[in-house]
Order: C-alpha cells, then structure tokens, then sequence
C-alpha cells in the first residue's frame, strides 16, 4: 500500500490490520506500528523484503530460509516469468 502516500499506514492503524506491506515509511510510522503490534514491511529500504521473514517469524508460519543469492535467483524467475 501507498507508494509515496505517507497516509497509508494511518489506514492500517484504523482498519486494526495486523500485517503492512508498503513502498516507503516514516519512522514515525514504524514507532507506531511497532507500539501497536503491527507487523511491517518496508519495501523501498536496502534489503526490505528481508523483513517477511520477521514478520513469518513473530506470525509462527512455516517458511524457507531466502537463499543468499536471492537477487540472482530472482532474475532467473522473472525472465522466465517473462518470456
């Protein structure tokens, strides 16, 4: 949610979400989600997508560990999923 919409994360605070995946935000944000129990993702920060495995850690679902050489792996799936 809110690719350069600060506001988003207030829509998950009042729909009392418990996970939220965004493009960018603030550390206010943060501090407020975290207050709250609200699992986050930040998707625009170095490695943010490394994050999921916190938020399946602290939700106890099952998951594979994200191989190191993920950028790598994850060129080969796109190019596949593109051709």
């Amino acid at each position: 949610m809110g690719r350069g919409n600060p506001e988003s994360a207030d829509a998950v605070i009042a729909r009392d979400s418990k996970v939220f995946v965004a493009d960018k935000l603030s550390e206010t944000n943060k501090r407020q989600l975290d207050s709250l129990g609200v699992e986050w993702v930040e998707l625009r920060s170095n490695g943010g997508f490394q994050r999921f495995e916190i938020v399946l850690d602290h939700l106890r679902i099952p998951h594979g560990k994200l191989p190191r050489n993920v950028d790598q792996r994850l060129e080969i799936i796109l190019n596949k999923l593109l051709k």
